[in-house]
């Protein structure tokens, strides 16, 4: 307990004391009150965890024993500290029931000194009342309490999940960086066994070819024809290692649109899914470039005017065409106008002879059919 607390206390009960002796109150109420301000001041060094409103109930207190004085109740003003007490002792986190026995016994001291009826029955009464404040603001703040350690717990759940989440961000980024190193230096090395030999062949070869030149030209023709073709061989070998590590187009294609909806999702935070079904290897570059830039403009459109929470995006491959549809949740317009984007859709599919319909159904609906040259 610091000092300057007990000091205020001490200087409050003093103050009361000197007025109950202007006000010359009798001996009863004057022994009633020294008793009071000796268990208070017990009370109050029992007290380890003070609340910040605890000053101001102190000061709130001084004033009502000092007009219980001036209207001679004096013992309604025991009310006030058994309350004050309560509260206080309900703020500590090892609280306990029986921490409340000397306060509640400052209540009820009252009933044992004064014997008159009325006086009882005012006083029960306001001792019910106060009890049952005393109990509301306990169990409200039992309830604060756990909320706000259930708030503190989720606050460390979050920041470790955040924490977990950057760690994972970073392995994947260093997985990744690892993933280039390791690819770049398996085309290092294969370019230097098939290709470095190619060439270190062929230069022997013209070196040779160089020295037997003005002697033997048959000789010197033998083996620039040999050179000729190892440098073919190295080269159709590099065109292979380049076109086996390059991802096939129908990856790539697939990709990008899931990039371009993920991205989506993580922007506007609205539900994106996408599914792909049938032999994607049919689908050309310039269809998939036509797909993509629907699916942009698609999504700006849903952005504009539906205001969805889901979004669905489904390609189809068939034997004759591919069916391209995006789906949305959101309302459906009252008249619908096509823009300059939906009709730019419509172009982009007509130049590969397919076509863009519109129509609602759930939500809106915008399909794009393009025929397999």
């Amino acid at each position: 307990m610091r000092s300057y607390k007990l000091i205020f206390d001490g200087f409050s009960g003093l103050a009361v004391l000197l007025l109950s002796f202007y006000l010359r109150v009798s001996s009863e109420e004057m022994a009633l009150y020294l008793l009071f301000v000796l268990l208070y001041l017990t009370l109050l060094i029992c007290i380890e965890t003070c609340s910040r409103y605890e000053l101001l109930f102190k000061l709130g207190l001084l004033v009502m024993l000092i007009l219980s004085f001036s209207l001679d109740l004096i013992y309604y003003g025991l009310l006030f500290p058994s309350m004050i007490v309560t509260l206080l002792k309900s703020n500590q986190t090892n609280f306990s029931w029986k921490s409340l026995v000397f306060p509640s016994a400052l209540g009820i001291w009252p009933l044992i000194l004064e014997r008159d009826d009325w006086f009882q029955l005012m006083y029960t009464f306001f001792l019910a009342g106060t009890i049952f404040i005393q109990f509301l603001v306990i169990k409200m703040t039992v309830f604060l309490d756990k909320k706000e350690q259930d708030a503190e717990r989720m606050r460390i759940q979050v920041g470790k999940l955040r924490e977990r989440l950057d760690q994972l961000e970073a392995q994947k980024m260093e997985d990744k960086y690892l993933i280039q190193l390791e690819e770049r230096n398996a085309l290092s090395h294969r370019i230097h066994d098939e290709l470095g030999h190619s060439l270190s062949g062929g230069l022997i070869q013209l070196e040779a070819a160089k020295l037997v030149l003005q002697k033997d030209i048959q000789k010197a023709e033998e083996l620039l024809t040999n050179d000729i073709q190892i440098n073919q061989a190295g080269i159709e070998s590099i065109k292979q290692t380049l076109k086996e590590m390059k991802p096939p187009q129908e990856s790539l294609g697939v990709t990008r649109l899931k990039q371009e909806l993920k991205q989506f999702e993580t922007e506007y935070q609205i539900r994106s899914f996408f599914g792909a079904r049938g032999v994607l290897e049919k689908i050309s570059p310039a269809i998939w470039y036509c797909l993509q830039q629907n699916l942009t403009e698609g999504l700006t459109n849903i952005l504009k005017h539906a205001k969805p929470t889901k979004v669905s995006v489904q390609l189809v491959v068939l034997n004759k065409f591919i069916r391209f549809e995006i789906q949305n949740d959101g309302k459906t317009p009252e008249q619908f106008t096509k823009s300059l984007g939906l009709v730019g859709m419509e172009e982009r599919a007509a130049k590969l002879g397919g076509s863009v319909t519109f129509r609602a159904k759930n939500g809106f609906l915008v399909t794009t059919v393009i025929p397999i040259q």
